[in-house]
């Protein structure tokens, strides 16, 4: 039995979509910005925080897997999504005041 056909068609089916991760982090951004990092709001940011690593980590794999091929709104989503990345772990760290 082949079983590579059927592995190819469903990796092919699989599209990147970076709607989800930017979602993610930019709601964690936003409770960031609006409170404090280290009160009881941990509970919410911190599960949200891995939740949006892993919905981004499962991105690049598609991402990888297409061999780069999105479209343009998904290229605006990936950049959204990690620039707000970077600005949740600076604020985390405390590099930028809230």
């Amino acid at each position: 039995m082949n079983t590579s056909s059927a592995s190819s068609l469903t990796t092919k089916s699989e599209k990147p979509g970076w709607s989800l991760t930017a979602a993610a982090f930019g709601v964690l951004a936003t409770v960031l910005r609006l409170t404090d990092v280290w009160s009881w709001w941990i509970a919410l940011w911190a599960p949200l925080f891995v939740l949006a690593l892993g919905s981004a980590a499962h991105e690049w794999r598609l991402t990888a897997r297409s061999h780069w091929r999105l479209d343009p709104a998904e290229w605006v989503l990936l950049a959204v999504a990690h620039l707000s990345l970077l600005a949740s772990l600076a604020m985390v760290s405390g590099f930028q005041p809230q």
